[in-house]
């Protein structure tokens, strides 16, 4: 897989990694602590977390991008992250 850029809107500012195995690990660091519901925790898991990435990894050999929104906080006051990660040249 070739360079990806990738980030968290509001939490993780864009950059540049070398694959996308360089950049999933980095983006579940800053996930995976933050209060978000457990049924999205566990999706979002199987996407970026330890072990995912192969329905990422597909998007990206397919259209280049691949996100999805981030919400953290409680059911009723939660703030909305979308995750995006690309294909680049660097």
């Amino acid at each position: 897989m070739s360079a990806v850029r990738a980030g968290i809107s509001g939490i993780m500012a864009p950059a540049d990694f070398p694959s996308l195995d360089h950049a999933l690990p980095v983006l579940w660091e800053r996930v995976r602590e933050l209060p978000v519901r457990q049924a999205h925790r566990d999706f979002i898991r199987l996407c970026i977390g330890p072990g995912g990435g192969d329905g990422v990894a597909l998007c990206l050999s397919r259209g280049g991008s691949w996100s999805m929104t981030l919400y953290v906080g409680e059911m009723t006051s939660w703030t909305a992250h979308p995750i995006t990660i690309t294909t680049h040249q660097p």
